[in-house]
């Protein structure tokens, strides 16, 4: 399967790096360096450090890529530093007493440098920032409310082949700040700043930013959706995923993205993982804005095949909680294997690490086995929308794709290899119903652990606002004038996020409703009644009480009346009746002569008319104001049917063992099914009109039936004994032949025996096989008269017995 992804791993993930000028950093928190306030008052000291070697690198790049190579496209590789505050850079005490510790890092043409630490502590008092050469890229400040709590960390890639960190301490500090560097994160290829100035981006040109009125309707998924810096080991790549509820609605920070994404990336990895949240063009076709960063995260439940047996998910728990200010939004998801929601949606994401885009889906998804034999994914195919062409590419990995409630039901994989802005190719995204407990029976192997810690057993959660947002209850009807009996539907107009709702209807039938929009509530008596919904969500409850929002007013007597779908009809054949009564009845009284059934209290039943005729039909109808009846005389019209009779005959009744037999079927009333039954014969039963060539092996008087059925009914007809087989015994005398004369006869004829015999005695026998004629011995090789006239017309067998076997033959009597 992974020959026509986009290299399924490869180019999903897509490399890192693009600089952003505005300032930002891992929960960093503003300010500028001493040195930008005033220059030239530090001291600074640099570390160079070897460039990697790019031959190697580049031979390894280009044999993954020739060889399809299952894993991620690299862009960086790491550069191991061990540099400390402690045996690099330069310390200044300024003349407060406080102290200034100036470093810079410089690698050969890196595109971009990012710096990865395997200790971070600042204590409380101090800052630290980081900047590029040009000082048009600042990062930080960072201070003690941004220490890890592993001492794992790690900071943003900062342009070009010069990385400068700038760490200050007030005079009251004691503390010891810890910077311990491991390595530095040497970027290489795919990494386009002048394009980035230029045009806002560098995904594929179709590309629509979420600003754009796609994104109208999807502003709190948006929020939810992040790109993730990617660390497995010395490698370095984007994704995409999203912050993800849980039905606990506690705002823990799970953050789901693609298995493959997560690869083999270890605890150490992970804890240096980068997740940016509102990076996106604040205007339709704008470039990018500063984001808010996040580092740091847990796993805790994935696809372990990464997507070769399973869904390909991969479930993480960033380490701190996410500051308020990102005003971040936990989607809701759908873990149903339906796709009634799944007609349109959205997915957003992050592609080849440009901001934040939006693509569009306007046909149903569609459950695919494609990717690995199973029914793991989605398989979505894009949408042409206003503003660009919808499609997905390197770097949105793992990105959500929304249902048309804005709810999370897969997770992306892949696409195939040939996708482009000109011909854009279905994706498949990971399945939440397959992630949710197929993938394994341990916590570690599915979702539902942790996105549903209640047990609760829900199939769809919605989203939550970062802030607590309590509900606000409110509801309407478009009927709050009605007569008694009338149906009332009311319409919830509550938010945010509802997950229950509580209806009173004093006065109603029911009176009470867990239902989001219920209906129809029924008022059987005139007045003014009250409506109250009490709604909850994941902070709070809140009540609506509209005091007298409903009138009734005393119902007008009904006005009774009906129809038929058909008023003429065959015997046999059903009529439905509809009640087309004013005044809204609540009990209805049918008659129907001649139908079955008679009666009725149903308010559109379906009545059969078995019998030919005309017949009335008749309805009462019972209201609040009253009651009325509607007669209608010979209404129903049943026209006769011609039922089918069954008949048949044979071309032979009396026949020798060994012979065949050929049936015509004589029945009438234009059957349409025929089922033969031959009793003693092979086959031993046809289905054909007219059934020939039906075998007797042995001797005996069979029975033949046959069942005829037409649009109107069945009929059979059974005749017992019908083929007469004669028995050809090893003492049958072959050497014989016996005639008869005239045949056809009117019942005088002769026999004429051609044998070595001299005599015999001659038996005749009818069709039934009953003797009727015995004439005792007779002589041979001489003509012997015979006198049937008594006997009815039909076919007769005429036997010899001779001390050499048996002599016979047959003949036609016609009256």
């Amino acid at each position: 399967m992974k020959n026509f992804t986009f290299h399924v791993r490869t180019m999903l993930f897509v490399a890192l790096l693009v600089w952003q000028a505005a300032s930002y950093g891992q929960i960093s928190y503003g300010g500028s360096p001493l040195s930008f306030q005033s220059p030239g008052t530090l001291e600074k000291a640099t570390v160079r450090l070897p460039a990697p070697d790019m031959v190697k690198i580049q031979a390894e790049d280009l044999y993954h890529e020739q060889n399809e190579v299952t894993e991620p496209l690299r862009m960086a590789v790491s550069v191991m530093a061990g540099i400390t505050m402690d045996n690099a850079g330069k310390w200044t005490t300024l003349a407060d007493g406080s102290k200034s510790w100036l470093l810079s890092i410089h690698i050969k043409d890196a595109l971009a440098l990012g710096v990865y630490y395997d200790q971070f502590y600042l204590p409380e008092g101090s800052q630290l920032f980081l900047y590029n050469k040009d000082k048009n890229q600042l990062l930080g400040a960072y201070n003690n409310l941004s220490n890890p709590e592993t001492g794992l960390f790690s900071t943003e890639f900062v342009q070009g082949d010069d990385v400068t960190l700038e760490y200050h301490q007030e005079s009251w500090v004691e503390e010891k700040a810890v910077i311990s560097i491991s390595e530095i994160a040497y970027a290489y290829r795919l990494i386009q700043f002048q394009e980035r100035e230029a045009k806002g981006g560098r995904s594929l040109y179709c590309m629509i930013d979420v600003a754009c009125s796609e994104g109208a309707n999807w502003q709190n998924q948006i929020r939810g959706v992040a790109r993730i810096s990617i660390k497995i080991g010395g490698n370095y790549y984007w994704c995409s995923g999203s912050l993800i509820n849980n039905t606990s609605n506690n705002r823990t920070p799970y953050f789901l993205t693609a298995g493959h994404c997560g690869g083999a990336a270890s605890a150490s990895d992970l804890n240096q993982w980068i997740f940016y949240f509102n990076y996106q063009a604040p205007t339709c076709g704008g470039s990018g804005s500063g984001t808010n960063t996040m580092t740091g995260c847990q796993l805790k439940a994935r696809d372990a095949s990464a997507g070769d047996n399973g869904s390909d998910f991969y479930l993480v728990q960033f380490n701190s909680a996410i500051p308020n200010f990102f005003n971040v939004y936990y989607n809701g998801w759908n873990r149903t294997n339906t796709t009634d929601d799944m007609g349109n949606g959205v997915s957003i994401h992050h592609p080849a690490g440009d901001i934040k885009k939006i693509s569009t889906y306007s046909t149903p998804l569609v459950s695919s086995t494609a990717w690995n034999g199973l029914p793991t994914h989605w398989r979505v195919t894009w949408a042409s929308t206003a503003n660009g062409r919808s499609i997905v590419e390197g770097g949105s990995s793992g990105s959500p794709i929304f249902d048309a409630n804005g709810l999370i039901c897969g997770d992306l994989t892949g696409g195939y290899t040939y996708n482009s802005c000109e011909n854009p190719s279905p994706s498949f995204y990971g399945k939440i119903w397959y992630s949710w407990d197929q993938n394994g029976s341990t916590p570690a192997a599915r979702l539902r652990d942790w996105l549903d810690p209640t047990n609760i057993g829900t199939e769809k959660l919605p989203g939550l606002n970062w802030q607590p947002i309590p509900p606000t209850a409110d509801f309407e009807t478009d009927t709050p004038v009605a007569d008694q009996g009338e149906g009332i539907y009311f319409t919830d107009l509550s938010g945010p996020g509802i997950l229950t709702w509580s209806w009173t209807f004093t006065g109603g039938t029911p009176e009470t409703s867990t239902d989001e929009n219920p209906g129809p509530i029924v008022y059987t008596v005139p007045g003014t009644y009250t409506v109250s919904l009490t709604v909850t969500n994941a902070d709070g409850t809140d009540t609506e009480t509209k005091t007298n929002y409903i009138t009734i007013n005393a119902a007008a007597p009904p006005v009774a009346d009906f129809e038929a779908d058909n008023a003429v009809i065959e015997q046999g054949s059903q009529v439905q009746f509809s009640d087309l009564s004013q005044g809204n009845p609540y009990e209805w009284y049918w008659e129907f002569e001649g139908g079955s059934p008679a009666t009725s209290t149903e308010q559109n039943p379906t009545v059969s008319y078995l019998n030919a005729g005309t017949f009335d039909v008749s309805l009462r109808v019972v209201g609040y104001g009253g009651e009325d009846q509607k007669v209608v005389t010979d209404y129903i019209t049943v026209n006769a049917v011609a039922l089918p009779v069954a008949d048949f005959v044979a071309d032979q009744t009396i026949i020798m063992q060994g012979e065949t037999v050929n049936f015509t079927d004589l029945s009438t009333g234009d059957p349409n099914y025929w089922y033969w039954e031959f009793e003693g014969g092979t086959p031993d039963y046809s289905e054909a009109q007219n059934p020939q060539g039906i075998l007797y092996a042995d001797g005996g008087a069979f029975r033949v039936a046959l069942t005829v059925v037409n649009n109107y009914g069945i009929n059979n007809k059974i005749v017992e004994d019908y083929i007469i087989v004669n028995w050809v015994g090893l003492n049958e005398y072959s050497k014989a032949a016996l005639s008869a004369f005239p045949n056809p006869s009117n019942g005088n004829f002769r026999i004429f025996v051609q044998s070595d015999e001299v005599s015999g005695k001659l038996s005749v026998y009818n069709q039934l096989g009953k003797q009727v004629v015995y004439n005792g011995q007779v002589q041979l090789q001489q003509p012997v008269s015979i006198d049937l006239t008594q006997q009815p017309a039909g076919i007769y067998l005429l036997v010899v017995e001779t001390p050499s076997g048996l002599i016979s033959g047959k003949v036609s009597l016609l009256k």
